[in-house]
C-alpha cells in the first residue's frame, strides 16, 4: 500500500501534466479568456456538485457523521485563524497589496485544487470531509473576504451561500446519506460518476489557464515569497502542531493540514482586476504558490 507521499508525489506528476496542458493550451489560444471563464462556471456549476454529491455515497455511520461535525467545527476555527494571522503578519504592506494578501491568507484554491488532491490521497472520505471544510471558508469568502475589497452585506451573502451549486450538492448529499443512500436510478449514478470523473483534468486545465494569464512576474519582490512561505508552509506547520496536541482521527487532521496548505486562491486575482486592487501583483501570489504547492505539498505528506 502507497504512502500519502507516494501517493501525493504520483498524483502532483499527474496534475503537473493537466496544469501543463491548460497552459499550453491557453498560450496558443485554443482556451480563450472567454472559455476559460465558461470553463471554471461548468466546474463550479456542474462538474464539482457531481464530485461531491457521489463523495457523500459512503455507508453512513456514527464515525462518519462524528467526522463531518469534527470537521465542520475545526474548518470554522481555522477561518478565524487564518483571519487573525492575515491581520498580524503583513506590516507595511501598502492598500492596495495588504486587500491582496490579506484575502489571499483566508482564502485558498481548496475548491478548485484541494478536492482533486485531497480525494486522491484519502479517497471518497477525503472529499467528503474537504466539502465540509470547504463551508465556513465559502462564507468567509463573501464576507469578511469580499469585504477586503469592498462593501458587503449580510443578505447577500446568505443568498450567495445558500443559492451556491456547490453548498447545495453539500446538502444534497448529506440528506442522501442520511437516507441511507438509496439506490439512484442506474443512468442517474452513472450519469454523477461519469461528470465526477472530470473534476481532476478539468480543475488542472482552468488553473493552467489561469496561470497562463498571469503576466509580468516579478520573482525578486520580496512581498510575494513572504506570502508564498506563510500560505504553503508557515500556516499548515502551525496548524499541524495544533491539531497534533488534539485526540483526533489521523484522516480528519491530515485533511485539515493539506487543506490549510493550498495555494491562492484564483478569486484573489479575479477581485483585485475588478475591485482596483494590485491585479498584477495578485497573480503572481497565484502563479508562484501554485507552482511551488507542487513541491511543498508531498513534502507536508511526509508529515503526516
Amino acid at each position: 500500500m502507497s504512502s500519502p507521499f507516494e501517493t501525493m508525489v504520483a498524483l502532483q506528476l499527474q496534475l503537473f501534466l493537466f496544469v501543463l496542458a491548460g497552459f499550453v493550451l491557453t498560450r496558443l489560444h485554443t482556451i480563450t479568456p472567454e472559455g476559460r471563464k465558461s470553463l471554471s462556471d461548468l466546474l463550479i456549476n456542474f462538474i464539482l456538485p457531481c464530485n461531491i454529491i457521489c463523495s457523500f455515497q459512503l455507508d453512513m455511520n456514527a464515525q462518519v457523521l462524528t467526522s463531518c461535525g469534527l470537521m465542520l467545527l475545526i474548518a470554522c476555527a481555522a477561518q478565524v485563524f487564518y483571519l487573525l494571522v492575515s491581520r498580524l503578519i503583513y506590516p507595511g504592506a501598502p492598500k492596495e497589496r495588504l486587500a491582496c494578501l490579506r484575502y489571499g491568507t483566508v482564502c485558498s484554491n481548496a475548491g478548485f485544487l484541494g478536492l482533486p488532491i485531497i480525494g486522491g490521497v484519502y479517497g471518497a472520505m477525503g472529499t467528503l470531509l474537504t466539502s465540509v471544510a470547504l463551508i465556513p471558508q465559502r462564507v468567509v469568502m463573501w464576507s469578511a473576504g469580499l469585504s477586503l475589497f469592498t462593501h458587503t452585506d449580510g443578505k447577500s451573502v446568505v443568498r450567495k451561500l445558500l443559492t451556491h451549486p456547490c453548498i447545495v450538492a453539500v446538502f444534497i448529499g448529506f440528506a442522501l446519506m442520511l437516507a441511507g443512500n438509496p439506490a439512484l436510478p442506474s443512468f442517474l449514478q452513472k450519469s454523477l460518476s461519469a461528470v465526477s470523473g472530470c473534476t481532476t483534468c478539468m480543475s488542472m486545465l482552468v488553473i493552467g489557464s489561469i496561470l497562463a494569464g498571469a503576466e509580468h512576474i516579478d520573482f525578486g519582490d520580496r512581498m510575494m515569497w513572504w506570502y508564498a512561505f506563510v500560505r504553503l508552509i508557515l500556516i499548515p506547520l502551525l496548524v499541524l502542531a495544533l491539531l497534533s496536541l488534539l485526540p483526533i482521527d489521523g484522516t480528519v487532521r491530515g485533511v485539515m493540514v493539506l487543506i490549510s496548505a493550498m495555494p491562492a486562491g484564483s478569486t484573489t486575482a479575479i477581485l483585485a482586476a475588478r475591485y482596483e486592487g494590485d491585479a498584477p501583483f495578485a497573480s503572481c501570489l497565484v502563479f508562484v504558490t501554485t507552482l511551488l504547492s507542487l513541491v511543498t505539498l508531498p513534502l507536508l505528506c511526509l508529515l503526516l
